[in-house]
């Protein structure tokens, strides 16, 4: 299997030409893209068709990050190895959707570390390392852009700080209680 080189696959989707940015018809996509993976028999229209109850806007937003990936999986490094079927149906049925809740798909055009995560969880996914790069370094950069993972340390840091602002509050009304008590004895 030949390891893909990341700025060769940051290039390729870089490049995706703009019809496939405007929504093709998701099911026939995915069909094509497995089948030429050696996974015909994938339930691709299960795939596209993701959860029940999205807003318009969010499964939108799914379908595209789902578009890119597959853009990226059309790669020559991903088309000349055998790929797990239980990883491409983790990346589109989990990984991507979850990603796609919090991050809109028109950031893979603008930012490079968004199509940097786009490569990383689907290398993971599939079971896949970059050339040059050790599992170490590579667990360490997807730390780095994950947008997930990112959100959930923001919300985390935010409740910190909540939290933190509450304790100050808290004290200074005691020792403000306090001091109304030590003055209102004398």
């Amino acid at each position: 299997m030949t390891m893909p080189v990341l700025a060769d696959l940051l290039r390729w989707l870089a490049e995706t030409p703009p019809e496939f940015r405007e929504d093709p018809p998701l099911a026939a996509v995915l069909g094509d893209l497995l089948e030429s993976l050696g996974h015909p028999d994938m339930d691709a229209a299960a795939l596209a068709r993701g959860e029940a109850g999205l807003k318009p806007r969010a499964e939108r937003n799914r379908r595209l990050w789902i578009l890119a990936a597959c853009r990226l999986l059309w790669h020559p490094s991903f088309r000349l190895s055998v790929l797990p079927a239980d990883g491409l149906r983790h990346l589109f049925a989990k990984e991507l959707p979850g990603v796609a809740a919090i991050t809109a798909a028109d950031a893979l055009i603008t930012e490079e570390d968004r199509r940097e995560e786009l490569v990383r969880r689907t290398l993971r996914a599939v079971g896949m390392g970059l050339a040059g790069e050790t599992l170490l370094e590579s667990e360490d950069r997807f730390c780095q852009v994950d947008s997930v993972e990112g959100r959930l340390v923001a919300r985390g840091a935010a409740e910190r700080e909540r939290r933190a602002r509450e304790v100050r509050e808290a004290m200074a009304r005691e020792a403000a209680r306090m001091a109304a008590a030590r003055y209102s004895s004398e």
